[in-house]
């Protein structure tokens, strides 16, 4: 992700000339209490001042037609324009708009075919391109800048590669050649796609870097950075990191597996939060639930673990100022306040999963956590930037009108939006009234989503696994097995139903009881741990999802409530499948599957 960075004027006076270039620009927007503050240095009659941070909206349109947003220069004169689907406005009022391509509104209750862009000159020939990224699984497009000339009319559409997978991909140096590289997903191989500086326009090769372990079409959870501080970028993902070779001819990077999050969330960082010189990793815990969390990392001898530190839960006793908002599916990392220590930016995806996520109605909120070392160690403290845009799948920060300040450029279900930062020399009072509160609730609300609250409790409506009749199994052998040994997960019934002795190709059928005829959304919650394989579900033989890696190291854990699909299912016994893929590269080969419950939601 192309990101500006910025120098943050400290000092009253220049304070205020920049807060006159502001209001002389006339942003139109909405402004709304969001905020932090720092210590203004001592000046005369501003010795007591103190300065807050707030974000001023402009909506560039209510239309869904992306799942994300960018900015860049696209007319040559000097000001970042914003990249909205099918749509670029000219900065930095952003009210003149052209179309890339014919504008059409996206189904709010499917997804777009447009989900990621980015700004980059790829011809080289002094106007900036638009790289855009479509719904996972289909192919990327680069629209080549025609020049003020062609700028009312569809841009010419380059084809550069034919399948991004992953719903987290970085266009980002990988690799330190002179090029990006777009980091995704092909097929079920993590990878990387290298442009030919001759022919940039051409098709883009993938380089894979793993074996067949990720999703094939669409995944969670990717992040590109330094883990182990050897100079080299590396790839992150929900379960592990990919070392970048010295040898970029290797077929394969060595994969360290870490246990960062079992469903996979959105951008992934690796960055030193503590200050200890070490690289930690940053990322959301489920794209479509709750979480954000840092990982310390830890070193025993030569090998690297990771620690970790929960911002932000699914339950207001799980943040320390007792914030919740569910899908994170946009992570940015930027540091918003100018002092020199990077923030983490991030909000509700609203309607990602559209009534199937805990709190999908909840506000469309985009909020800013600062990082602050303290003796006691780190703390993040979480201001609202805004409680109307939300976020889609890409949450963008840059300077977009070269004051000096980072902004943010969102888009999604909700259209799209530029959030302006501006400041603003306050009273200690007014300040001290702006800062987060610490929770004072109470520390074992419910939770917010449908998953049993302790052992033994059953998950309310659902089908239990270990109560489901085998109708078949064509490997291996099943059984009950009872869970409260394990106190690092929690199942409901204290049960699973547990399927071991198969090999890759095995199948275990289940009888699904339908008792009324409709559609339904299907979900389960299934167990991971160290020798558990990879699975795939279907029903009646539609597939239900990508192929799900169960792998967890090193403790026994649930997936939580994961949805699989939707199926048309009449009145009567239906076949639901599970398929042994294979497992994991760091797993024990002996295949193990665990079935908590299967829910049935009927829409």
């Amino acid at each position: 992700m192309t990101v500006s960075r910025c120098r943050v004027l400290r000092f009253y006076d220049r304070q205020q000339s920049r807060l006159a270039r502001l209001v002389i620009m006339g942003f139109v927007g909405v402004t709304l209490m969001c905020f932090m503050a720092r210590l203004v240095p001592a000046q005369e009659s501003n010795e007591n001042k103190r300065e807050l941070i707030r974000f001023d909206r402009i909506q560039l349109t209510d239309v869904y037609y992306s799942e994300g947003a960018h900015a860049g220069d696209l007319n040559g004169d000097g000001q970042a324009d914003a990249v909205y689907g099918p749509y670029w406005f000219e900065g930095p009022a952003f009210q003149q708009r052209h179309e890339l391509y014919p504008a059409k509104p996206q189904d709010v209750n499917g997804y777009a075919d447009n989900f990621f862009s980015w700004v980059y000159d790829f011809n080289k020939d002094g106007r900036n391109d638009i790289f855009v990224v479509g719904f996972p699984g289909t192919p990327a497009y680069v629209y080549e800048n025609p020049g003020a000339a062609g700028w009312d009319k569809p841009w010419p559409k380059h084809e550069v590669f034919d399948w991004v997978s992953n719903e987290s991909p970085h266009f980002t140096n990988l690799v330190g050649d002179d090029t990006p590289e777009l980091v995704c997903t092909r097929d079920g191989f993590f990878g990387y796609a290298t442009v030919d500086p001759d022919a940039p326009l051409a098709a883009w090769k993938f380089h894979t870097i793993s074996d067949r372990i990720a999703a094939e079409r669409f995944g969670h959870g990717l992040g590109v950075g330094d883990v182990n501080g050897d100079g080299r970028l590396d790839v992150l993902m929900q379960s592990g990191w990919f070392e970048q070779p010295t040898d970029l001819n290797s077929p394969r990077w060595v994969l360290h597996p870490a246990n960062f999050t079992a469903r996979g969330g959105a951008e992934m960082y690796a960055y030193d939060v503590d200050g200890d010189g070490d690289q930690d990793v940053i990322t959301s815990l489920a794209a479509h639930e709750f979480g954000l969390s840092w990982f310390e990392q830890v070193q025993d001898g030569d090998r690297i673990d990771f620690r970790e530190h929960k911002i932000m839960g699914d339950r207001r006793s799980q943040n320390r100022y007792g914030v919740l908002f569910s899908e994170l599916h946009s992570v940015n990392l930027q540091d918003i306040d100018g002092d020199g220590l990077k923030d983490i930016v991030t909000g509700k995806t609203y309607w990602s999963h559209h009534r199937q996520s805990p709190m999908w109605d909840a506000g469309p909120v985009v909020y800013w956590f600062r990082l602050v070392r303290t003796p006691n160690g780190v703390d993040w403290l979480p201001y609202e930037a805004d409680s109307q845009a939300g976020i889609g799948r890409e949450l963008s920060v840059l300077d977009v009108n070269n004051d000096g300040l980072l902004d943010m450029v969102v888009g999604g279900m909700r259209g799209a939006h530029v959030l302006i930062q501006k400041r603003a020399q306050v009273s200690p009072g007014d300040w001290d009234a702006a800062q987060p509160k610490p929770y004072n609730g109470p520390v074992d609300d419910e939770r917010q989503d449908d998953q049993a609250s302790g052992f033994g409790e059953r998950v309310p409506g659902a089908l239990e696994g270990e109560e489901l009749k085998v109708a078949r199994v064509s490997g291996g052998h099943t059984s009950n097995q009872i869970m409260a040994s394990f106190n690092k997960g929690k199942w409901s019934n204290n049960a699973q139903l547990f399927w071991t002795g198969g090999k890759p190709g095995d199948e275990l059928e289940l009888v699904l009881p339908i008792k009324t005829s409709g559609r339904y959304q299907i979900s389960a919650a299934m167990t991971k741990a160290v020798d558990y394989g990879i699975v795939t579900i279907s029903v009646d033989g539609q597939s239900l999802g990508e192929a799900r890696d169960l792998y967890n190291r090193p403790d026994v854990v649930s997936t939580g409530t994961v949805d699989l699909g939707q199926a048309e299912l009449a009145v009567g016994d239906h076949k639901l499948v599970v398929k042994l893929q294979g497992a994991n590269p760091a797993a024990v080969k002996a295949f193990m599957f665990g079935l908590d419950f299967v829910q049935l939601k009927q829409l």
